[in-house]
């Protein structure tokens, strides 16, 4: 048996593939979380996280959403596109962010998101993050294109 080709096609796996996208976006959410902690450390109290914990905790939806996005926008299609890849990020950190707002909704109340300061300061982490979610699809995107490539299904114009 030829090695060469089940090694190739474990690589490009679309589940392997699905799975990787979901750690990677909980590693970029760990470091987005942690960029803005001073915020985020508030709101981490505020619902009752372990201080310690509070950073990786907050990104941890991003594991499983990140995961699940990915299959859904990329892998499904078959088709692995940068503005894919950028929707993965943006989606990926949008399903973390609602829920944890929906967290905290629970905690609090309804009322309490319209209070104040509140929500000029879930819009801006919303947006913040959204931000960051597009631009952190990209390298995933990258790498993913690359390894189709090597497994030889190159990609094409159309896929650009």
């Amino acid at each position: 048996m030829d090695d060469s080709l089940g090694s190739g096609s474990r690589r490009s796996s679309p589940r392997r593939w699905a799975l990787l996208a979901g750690g990677y976006a909980f590693g970029c959410a760990t470091l987005t979380a942690f960029a803005l902690s001073s915020m985020l450390g508030l709101f981490a109290e505020v619902i009752g996280l372990p201080a310690a914990f509070a950073m990786p905790l907050l990104a941890a939806p991003a594991l499983v959403a990140g995961a699940g996005v990915w299959w859904a926008i990329v892998e499904r299609s078959g088709t692995v596109t940068y503005l894919r890849g950028a929707a993965f990020g943006l989606f990926t950190a949008l399903v973390t962010g609602g829920l944890w707002t929906a967290r905290f909704v629970l905690v609090w109340g309804p009322e309490m998101l319209v209070a104040g300061p509140v929500p000029l300061l879930v819009g801006f982490v919303l947006g913040a993050v959204a931000v960051a979610g597009v631009l952190v699809g990209l390298p995933i995107t990258y790498v993913r294109r690359r390894s189709r490539e090597r497994s030889g299904a190159a990609a094409t114009a159309n896929s650009l």
